[in-house]
Formats: structure tokens, sequence, C-alpha cells
């Protein structure tokens, strides 16, 4: 993939992309938490293969992008609008938006303000209310949401002149790559990402999204229970959920091929609405 980047108000933005023609779809991808663009090169790869173009952003805090340790520029509308300046860079109209885990609540935030360039949304592992809520235990977040931005005040003297531009796909298990993560960008910015999962709440709004919807949810996702997975559904008009047989949270990682192939499938036009399909 080709990188590029732009200049905002707040830093450089990264992102690559793999266009082959203007007049095919684009679909853009957003990676999770501790992650970067790699999370997408062999979704991006089969894409090719399929004539579809592709962008991957890192999202500002991650990868070659800007850290700047600022509360202010990680919230959702911040990174909705990086999002939206790549697009119009690029000069597109009309976009795929493809977010996994945090980048799926990003690309949920995305989709209702700037409902002018949807052409489609898929989320992948994406939760639309504190994940606590599901659980019975949403009393916590409040307290998990303080806590989080007492570590972040904590670690704002982290110094590094270099961060670790972690490839994904080359986890060694779950507590590796959470380790490799903190390890690719400063931990003040990772807690105040982290403690805004815990105040997100995008439910009286969701319902603004009219793109196509496809939601993506592992058998076994320990932050996104089937029962939230259909209140998104049913909440977006034109929704369809996708369950495949995996345990884990981490299917863009961890099921990269499989994921690809049904992005492909949704970019093709292969999608009814209101099914769901148990892979």
């Amino acid at each position: 993939m080709k990188e590029k980047l732009i200049e905002t108000n707040n830093g450089k933005i990264f992102y690559y992309t793999d266009i082959l023609s203007s007049q095919d779809p684009t679909v853009v991808f957003l990676h999770g938490l501790s992650s970067n663009h790699t999370t997408w090169l062999n979704a991006a790869e089969i894409l090719r293969k399929n004539n579809t173009n592709s962008i991957a952003p890192d999202l500002r805090g991650h990868g070659l992008s800007d850290k700047t340790k600022k509360r202010t520029l990680y919230s959702f509308s911040v990174f909705s609008d990086d999002i939206k300046k790549i697009i119009d860079n690029e000069g597109l109209s009309k976009i795929i938006l493809v977010g996994y885990s945090y980048g799926g609540s990003i690309a949920i935030d995305f989709a209702i303000r700037y409902p002018e360039v949807m052409d489609g949304l898929i989320l992948i592992s994406a939760n639309h209310v504190s994940p606590f809520k599901y659980r019975g235990i949403n009393f916590l977040s409040p307290l998990a949401y303080y806590f989080l931005n007492a570590l972040a005040f904590i670690f704002l003297w982290q110094k590094r002149k270099n961060y670790y531009y972690y490839r994904q796909g080359q986890s060694k298990g779950y507590w590796h790559s959470v380790w490799v993560g903190l390890n690719t960008m400063p931990l003040a910015v990772n807690f105040w990402m982290l403690s805004r999962m815990l105040l997100i709440n995008f439910k009286n709004i969701i319902s603004l999204i009219k793109a196509p919807t496809l939601i993506i949810r592992a058998e076994g996702d320990p932050f996104l229970t089937e029962a939230e997975t259909k209140d998104i559904a049913k909440a977006i008009k034109n929704a369809k959920i996708i369950i495949p047989e995996h345990g884990s949270h981490f299917l863009a990682s961890r099921s990269q091929n499989e994921i690809a192939e049904i992005i492909v499938g949704f970019v093709k036009g292969r999608f009814v609405a209101g099914e769901i399909d148990r892979k």
C-alpha cells in the first residue's frame, strides 16, 4: 500500500492506499486500539484481487500518526474529522467504512456525522454503548472511567522518541498482543481512549445511520454480547448480522481471510438486510 499523510491542525495523520480505479468502490478500514493499519494488509490484498480500492489509516495516537498527549484530541469527533480529511484528500464521494473494535465505535460516530459519503458500513466486534452495560455492571463504568483517567495523568511523564511499530498477525496470544500494544503508543493516550469506551452511548442516535450495515460478532466475543448486536441491528433499519464460529473478540486480526471474504461479499452486493448468518 502507498504511504501518504495529511496535515491537520493537531499533527500529521498517516494513511495507506491501494487505489486501482476511481470508478470502483473504496473501502476505508479502521483498526482497533493499540494497533495500526497492518491489521488490514491481508484484507487489502484480497480486495485488490477483487478490483476493490482500499484505504487504511494509522489512527491518531497509533502507528506513525500524531501522538500528542492532549486528552481532547482523542474524542470520537476528532477521529471522525481525521477520516473525513483523508476522504476529501483522496477526492472520494462514497465509501464503505469498515470499523473493528474501537475503530468500529469510531465508524458509528463517523456514519452519523457524515451520512452523505456513506455507501455502506461494516462493524466488526464494535460496541455502541459501554461494554459493561450488557453485562449488568454498568454502575462500574464511571468508576473505571475516572480510574483510567487517573492512570493517564500519572503516565503523562512518559517520554519516548520512538514507539514500536507492531505488525498485526504476528501476535503470540492475547497477553502478548496487549503487552506489545502498550509499547506502540503513549500509555496516557491508551488509557484516555479506553476510558472513553466506558461512557460511550450511541443508543439514541444510532438509528440515524441509513447506509446498508453489516454487523459481525464472534460467537464467543466477551465484550460484545449477542443482545447488544441484535439491538444495534434493530436500531439500524438496513442491517444484517453475521456470527462466525470464533471464540475471540479479535476477529480482524485472527480471522483475516474469513473477514476479508465477508467484506468482499458485502462490496459485491451479496447482502440481504434482516437476516442472521451463523458461519
